[in-house]
């Protein structure tokens, strides 16, 4: 109520004493306006602003792997909340183990590989696909083995643990292929990754399939690393997955989710001082085992995923690569049906 209103109020009340006339009409309104007023009362009948929105719950599943560092970082850093996301974190043994539980419907988003994405989308009828790139391994996954083994020809017989079906199996197969030998030339074992770099570190294995941060940990133990992901560049790469049936729903969230992770990325950058010991938490690694983890594995933000998934005209390189994938896959029967690769992809996100 501004002063011009008070005054006409005022102005009613004395005339109605003055006459002498019931106004008990305007009771309710002089005691609801006598506490209101005051010299310190808004102009208008303006409404209170209404409470910020509830934060956007998104549950993410992911397994230990330095390719992470940028999820990691935005979660440590506050950028998801920053965003308006309320991001669970939920670890897997596997980056496979991550994709059963999002085609169930338990989690919102998956941190997997694109064999992994090619593996299940040829093994049933999910609608699972790739929005944006994390990482490409460049040396963080790799064959450790002991000494007397000095190459992939000299597994032959020797014991060898891995994951059958996950993507240090892929790494696996490529070795033997360029070494000329045969799944069968060895003794397979199947564990996870950091279950096979365990073991081979209490040497209860000739040889282990793994990755960071149990590469590290093998060679200080005396292992050396005998082919790596190095050797096959750009193909074992990291992605955000979600279902293509909630795209639409969830538009908004998976971008700002994106958009704070390429935070966490350009953090990983600008302050390593500060980032890697907070990586490190997360693998249980000291920071200069982070730093050196990290040169076996390319980071991308959303500047490289724009570049990796071009334009609709002239598609990136992660169309050959998810190409490479499926056909290594089916190759290599780990699929029933090859999917076509270009449907795992879906690039709006990021061009």
């Amino acid at each position: 109520m501004n002063r011009r209103t008070v005054l006409r109020e005022l102005g009613a009340a004395l005339a109605c004493l003055a006459l002498s006339v019931g106004c008990s009409n305007k009771e309710p309104a002089a005691r609801g306006a006598g506490a209101a007023a005051g010299p310190d009362q808004r102009a208008g009948d303006a409404k209170a602003p209404a409470p910020p929105a509830a934060p956007v719950k998104l549950t993410v599943g992911h397994d230990l792997w330095i390719g992470y560092a940028g999820v990691f970082l935005a979660n440590e850093l506050g950028y998801f909340k920053e965003a308006g996301l309320d991001v669970g974190l939920k670890p897997f043994s596997n980056p496979g183990d991550t994709l059963a539980a999002l085609a169930s419907s338990q989690l919102d988003i998956g941190l997997t590989t694109l064999q992994n994405l090619a593996v299940v989308n040829g093994n049933g009828d999910t609608d699972i696909v790739a929005i944006a790139l994390i990482d490409s391994s460049n040396g963080a996954d790799a064959v450790v083995a002991r000494e007397g083994i000095a190459s992939m020809a000299d597994l032959k017989g020797k014991t060898v643990a891995l994951t059958l079906g996950e993507v240090n199996h892929m790494l696996f197969l490529l070795g033997l292929e360029k070494a000329g030998l045969r799944a069968d030339d060895v003794k397979i074992t199947s564990m996870s990754a950091d279950d096979a770099g365990a073991a081979f570190v209490a040497g209860k294995v000739d040889a282990a399939v793994t990755w960071e941060p149990w590469i590290t940990k093998a060679t200080k133990g005396g292992g050396h690393v005998i082919f790596s992901s190095a050797s096959v560049p750009d193909t074992i790469a990291d992605s955000v997955a979600v279902r293509r049936s909630r795209l639409a729903e969830g538009k908004d969230a998976y971008a700002k989710f994106l958009g704070a992770i390429d935070r966490g990325v350009r953090s990983l950058r600008s302050d390593p001082d500060k980032a890697l010991p907070i990586v490190g938490k997360y693998l249980n690694a000291p920071a200069e085992d982070v730093k050196r983890m990290l040169d076996g594995d390319k980071i991308y933000g959303l500047a490289e995923n724009k570049q990796l998934f071009g334009t609709a005209d002239r598609p990136g390189p992660v169309y050959a690569t998810m190409k490479y994938v499926v056909d290594f896959a089916a190759q290599s029967r780990l699929v029933k049906k090859a999917p076509a690769p270009e449907s795992l992809l879906d690039p709006g996100f990021v061009r």
